[in-house]
């Protein structure tokens, strides 16, 4: 048994997995984010994903990580740009590459779930301006059913687009992400081109082959009034629309189910500041580690009538200390959550392995393992978990 951790309940063909995408584990990729990469100082660290942790060539072993592990089920991308490294060609042995994948993934009896747009573009397409071109979702939608046509058969769950207003955020608003753009005009167009993306991607995959299941992973925060005043209760519910409600009922038409990626929660008052993070224990991010923020999106996701998975929840934390407790925490949450009415059907840890986050480089260690794939403490308590509740 874990120590302070009650045993939780999950139901029957309940997923428990991880999270990786592409670019941040693969290594040896040539897209835009790549070539943006090689800018001085765009990386913190001074780092880049050029060899990220190898796992193009070592897959088999991530494969296994999972296996020993007891998980059921691992969610990653596939690389658009190995697929199509110019455009209209489709190189058929990258599509083998991807397949032998989840022909194994299968075989050690692990669902798999594939990720098409986890935030990056082929050189070529790049090149015309990436989603900030109008004819992207027409890409996307090509590259999107062409997917669905090669793994549909083996591949039942596709959470096609990873956080679109993220990578809008990051990217157009903010700016310290490729495209490394501050244009709210054209953050918005660039938002409007995925929102449509998913939507044609949606209507190409299902013409493709109707048995996959389309759904989206989107970014959810949690926000609580500090106190129930008029004010505060007014200007969290227009938090919650615009962060997490908006993006959702856009694409609503165009779901089978609703990826959530959880990782923060946030207090709301009419005043300076308008928005802070709760107290208490933080990641290496500066992100509150706050479990009952995952509850409640979970719990308020039931507006959508739609089955839920959480695709993403981890947290950055070298000394693998404070995950050796977020991991029962957050999970305890969800086994609430369910007992509560909620539609859940798999949670995914963020990351399987340590990997190239982004802008931070190397430096933010989400992973059960290292990136050389030693397993740390708190892969054993995962484990321990979902044996306890697959009854293994």
């Amino acid at each position: 048994m874990i120590k302070n951790t009650k045993k939780l309940k999950f139901p029957k063909g309940f997923l428990f997995g991880s999270a990786t995408s592409a670019h941040q584990i693969e290594g040896h990729l040539n897209n835009d984010w790549a070539r943006w990469e090689k800018i001085p100082g765009k990386i913190s660290d001074g780092t880049t994903s050029e060899l990220g942790a190898d796992s193009w060539n070592k897959w088999r072993e991530d494969i296994k990580l999972l296996k020993n592990t007891s998980q059921n089920a691992y969610r990653f991308s596939i690389e658009w740009s190995r697929i199509e490294p110019k455009e209209g060609f489709f190189d058929e042995g990258a599509i083998d590459h991807y397949d032998q994948i989840i022909d194994e993934l299968i075989k050690n009896d692990i669902t798999p779930m594939v990720t098409l747009f986890h935030f990056t573009c082929p050189l070529w397409l790049d090149d015309i301006g990436g989603v900030a071109n109008r004819k992207f979702a027409k890409y996307f939608a090509r590259f999107s059913g062409r997917m669905a046509k090669e793994f549909g058969d083996k591949v039942e769950l596709w959470s096609v687009i990873n956080e679109p207003s993220v990578y809008v955020n990051a990217g157009y608003i903010i700016g310290h992400w490729y495209p490394g753009k501050r244009n709210i005009i054209g953050g918005v167009k660039a938002f409007f081109h995925l929102v449509s993306a998913h939507k044609q991607a949606y209507s190409s995959m299902k013409k493709a082959n109707p048995r996959v299941k389309v759904g989206i992973a989107m970014n959810m925060t949690a926000f609580e009034p500090v106190k129930k005043t008029w004010c505060n209760r007014a200007l969290t519910r227009v938090a919650k629309w615009l962060v997490n409600e908006y993006s959702i009922n856009l694409v609503r038409k165009n779901l089978d189910f609703l990826g959530i990626n959880h990782y923060m929660s946030h207090k709301i008052q009419c005043k300076k500041p308008i928005m802070f993070d709760e107290g208490g224990a933080k990641s290496e991010y500066g992100w509150s580690v706050h479990p009952e923020g995952l509850y409640q999106v979970i719990m308020e996701a039931r507006h959508w009538n739609l089955p839920v998975y959480i695709t993403e929840n981890g947290t950055a934390d070298s000394s693998d200390r404070l995950r050796q407790t977020f991991i029962p925490d957050f999970l305890e949450k969800c086994s609430d959550a369910i007992a509560d009415g909620a539609d859940l059907r798999g949670y995914f840890y963020w990351s399987l392995i340590d990997n190239f986050e982004w802008a931070s480089g190397y430096s933010m260690k989400f992973g059960l393992h290292t990136i050389d794939r030693k397993p740390r403490k708190s892969a054993e308590i995962y484990k321990k978990i979902i044996e306890q509740a697959t009854g293994e």
